[in-house]
Formats: structure tokens, sequence, C-alpha cells
């Protein structure tokens, strides 16, 4: 181990005889009673020692190899301290420049507790994981760029529908895009932002059983969500996080992952329980989602970054908040989180979801 402090966190003096690591009241960590040569120590926890050496150094310094393994262990609890010896094997196939575009990404992940590889564990797992976003309007664009920024690696993009004067937005399409496949509009979006990634558009190889299951389907159609793709993703086991933003106000959720969470067709039929006229109400309307409505550039961008958040969460092998929950999202601040459980005339959660017919 070659023990370095964490370079994301500042690092503050509080008097003499204390340390702050972080300055954000979530992840701040304060340390005292600490003597001028543990402060001197603190230096030299760079990454460039392993840690027989801070002990040799410590003693130059008169301190006790007990405490300063006792230090060490406080540090690494505390989520400041992190291994400079972990393989960097995601960053050695990044072409010239994307460590630097990855270089943010990266600090956060290793700012979190309990990472202390500098964040390479999950940056190769983002490198590894096969995305497909079905919908590249005002939202679905941003988020394909927001993942590939991200540091995904594989992404298909599904829309083949041309960009309108709707579309455009900042932070996702372009004037100068107008009229191309949305698909590849926001395929060369996804390359602005990590020219490496490997991107494509198309249908011809966006189905689960076209290639590699994807790790996570990001649904957020336009149109009317077309039954046949649910229909798709569950019978193909593949992960789908759906995404709808309409009349000024959007909704994140819910991330489906078959047989294991509430489905579509689960909040579908908790809404017929609730509401006697909503399957009315969803066939005049064409389905459910209904697609993109009018939302304003600040909402989709708060809509997309959420959106993004949640993805990256669940392919950094976290729970996400909108499993088995939706979040609505609201120009100002008042969002709220909805709770939906499987519901018992569905029986996606009981059986093989490659056996399912379902419907949206």
């Amino acid at each position: 181990m070659r023990p370095r402090l964490k370079t994301a966190l500042r690092r503050v003096r509080r008097g003499r005889r204390a340390v702050q690591f972080g300055l954000h009241p979530a992840r701040a960590v304060v340390i005292g009673d600490l003597e001028e040569p543990l402060m001197e120590l603190l230096g030299h926890l760079d990454g460039t020692l392993d840690l027989g050496q801070v002990i040799e150094q410590a003693a130059e310094l008169g301190v006790e190899e007990a405490t300063v393994r006792r230090l060490v262990e406080f540090l690494t609890e505390g989520g400041v301290l992190e291994d400079a010896s972990a393989p960097a094997d995601p960053l050695r196939a990044c072409l010239p420049g994307e460590r630097d575009r990855l270089r943010m990404e990266i600090d956060a992940i290793a700012s979190r507790p309990g990472v202390t590889d500098g964040g390479m564990l999950t940056l190769a797992r983002r490198r590894a994981a096969h995305v497909r976003v079905h919908g590249a309007g005002r939202v679905g664009a941003q988020i394909a760029a927001l993942l590939a920024a991200a540091g995904v690696g594989h992404l298909c993009v599904v829309d083949p529908s041309p960009v309108t004067m709707l579309d455009v937005t900042p932070g996702g399409l372009r004037w100068d895009q107008l009229g191309r496949p949305r698909e590849d509009a926001a395929v060369a979006l996804a390359r602005e932002a990590m020219p490496g990634i490997n991107a494509w558009s198309g249908d011809g190889a966006a189905g689960p059983g076209d290639g590699p299951r994807p790790d996570l389907a990001i649904v957020c159609p336009v149109t009317p969500l077309d039954p046949a793709r649910v229909r798709s993703l569950m019978s193909g086991g593949a992960p789908h996080l759906v995404v709808t933003a309409l009349e000024d106000h959007a909704t994140v959720g819910p991330l489906v992952v078959p047989g294991e969470t509430a489905c579509l067709r689960c909040l579908d039929l908790i809404r017929r329980d609730r509401d006697p006229a909503w399957a009315e109400v969803a066939a005049r309307i064409g389905g459910h989602p209904p697609g993109e409505g009018v939302s304003g550039a600040a909402l989709a961008a708060a809509t997309a970054g959420l959106s993004a958040g949640q993805a990256l969460a669940f392919l950094d092998g976290e729970r996400p908040t909108v499993m088995n929950a939706t979040v609505d999202v609201m120009p100002d601040w008042r969002w709220r989180r909805r709770s939906w459980s499987s519901h018992p005339q569905c029986g996606c959660s009981r059986n093989d979801p490659r056996s399912l017919t379902m419907v949206a």
C-alpha cells in the first residue's frame, strides 16, 4: 500500500493541533489532538512512499509505528485516504486527452467514502458498461452526452426521427443538427464529450437479442412509449430506466430490474386501481408514458442530470433511489419521490421475466 490523502478533498488546518479534510458538511472529517510530528507526517502521505517507508519516515520524526498505523486506519475509515498503488488499467486504454477529460469524474468517484483505489474499479465498470438510450429529444440527447462524459464505454442511441427546432436546447441537440436523425446527432454529442467512446446509432443493434444484453437501457421517448419496446426489454431481462418530461414537469423512474422490482405494468395496474378511467385515458393519449411535451431548458437539464446520476449509480453497483420508485422533477425545489410496489396481478416478480408478455 502507498497511502495517499485524497486530492479531491481540501485539507485545512484548524488551529495548531487539528486538521479538516473536505469542506462540504456531508464529507468533512476532522482529526484533532495531533502533535507537530504527526502534522508533518501528513505531508508525506502523498502516494510516493509505501506504508513501510512511511513508518520509517515517522520513526525519524519520533513517531511510533503503532501510532502511524492507527492514523492510517483512522484516515482510511474516514474516507480521506486511498492506495496510490492501485492499478490504473482503465486509464491505459484512453485516447490522448481523455485522461484529462475524465480527471474531474475520477476525483469525484475517489472522494467517496469507502473508495480507496482512486476510483479505478468504478471507472473500469463504467468503461465496460453497455447502455442503450431509446429516445434522443431534449432530455435523452443530454443523457447520452452526460454518460459519455462520465466514462461509459459503450453507448447505443435509438431515435431515427429528425431533429426539430423543439429538440434544440443548451447541452443537448444543436441548431446545426436540424434535420439529422436524432440518434446520429446524439451520438455526435457523445463523441464530442468523449472521443474514444464506442457509440453507434440505430435499431439494427438496439434490441436485447441483437447482441450482448445492455447493462442498462434508458427509455425517454419523444412520442408515446411503444409497448413492443417494453416487451423486448422485459423478455430480454434488460434493466431499464424510464424518463418523461412534459407540461413543465418531469418524472425519472422507475428503474426496472426484470424479475426483481416493480415494472411499468405494475405501475399501470396501480394507476387503474386508483383511477377507474385510467385505462381510457392511456388509450386516448396513445400509451404511457406519453412522450416529451413542453419542458423548459432548465427542467430538461435538471431531468437529464438526475437521470444520468441514477443510471451511473446503477452501473457503479449501487442501489439507485428510483428502484421501486419515481422522482417527480419540477422547475422549483419541490421534488417528490413516490414509492411503487409490484402489483399482485402482474406476476413480474414471481416468474421468469423472459416468459412474460408485458404492456405499458
